[in-house]
């Protein structure tokens, strides 16, 4: 049986991403929202710009309108669930 000890520990290392995902997502919400474009201008030669204007971003996966918006959410997306993959086939697996 579980004591309400083990349950924060677990609890904790989720709520501090979730709280930043959630957070990001309302900020391109707003920008989408209101039109706020953030002043930083991405040279299209450079990776960063390779990958913001890929056919990924500007076709398949677009949540917004501005592609860096895309390219943060896929982000946070996949560093959120890397860990709670891992976390789960750790519980599934796991002897007890």
């Amino acid at each position: 049986m579980h004591t309400l000890k083990d349950r924060p520990s677990r609890i904790k290392g989720w709520v501090m991403p979730l709280v930043g995902f959630l957070v990001a997502q309302l900020y391109f919400i707003a920008c989408d929202r209101f039109s706020w474009n953030p002043n930083r201008e991405i040279n299209p030669g450079t990776i960063m710009g390779r990958i913001m204007n890929s056919k990924l971003f500007t076709e398949w996966f677009t949540p917004y309108d501005l592609p860096i918006s895309n390219v943060i959410t896929a982000f946070l997306i996949v560093t959120i669930l890397l860990p709670a993959l891992i976390g789960a086939v750790k519980v599934i697996f796991s002897t007890k």
